[in-house]
Parts: structure tokens; sequence; C-alpha cells
């Protein structure tokens, strides 16, 4: 419902401003695939990419997450 969206829109605010949370971004992609927002999801997903392109570990973690969601372009 409606808190669970006012929860990922949050999340999504505090991700734009600190892109390193890998932890928040894993979140977040499994947010909007569960709310069925697939779109949503891959968008993040880039956006994700390019926040962590700078730590080779979180960007590895990230892109392990994509993966295993099925986000991959």
């Amino acid at each position: 419902g409606d808190i669970i969206r006012n929860m990922v829109a949050r999340l999504a605010d505090r991700l734009k401003e600190n892109g390193s949370d890998v932890e928040g971004w894993q979140r977040l992609l499994r947010a909007y695939l569960v709310l069925g927002e697939r779109e949503k999801a891959i968008s993040a997903a880039d956006a994700a990419k390019r926040a962590l392109a700078n730590d080779a570990d979180k960007l590895r973690r990230i892109e392990d997450t994509i993966k295993s969601l099925g986000l991959e372009g």
C-alpha cells in the first residue's frame, strides 16, 4: 500500500543524496520488484551502478544483486 510506497520514495531520495549505501540500493531494487515496478527497478539499477562506479567492491555487490533479481538490461 501507500505506506510501503512512501518508505520506498524516502529511500530513493536518500540514495540520491548518498549513493554509496549499497545495502540501501539492494533494498530499493527489491522493494520496486515487490511493488511490481519493474521499470523503476531497472532505472534504479542503472543509477546504483553509476553511483557505486568508484568502489569496485560495492559495484560488484550491486551487480550480483542485479543479476540475482534478473534486472539486467
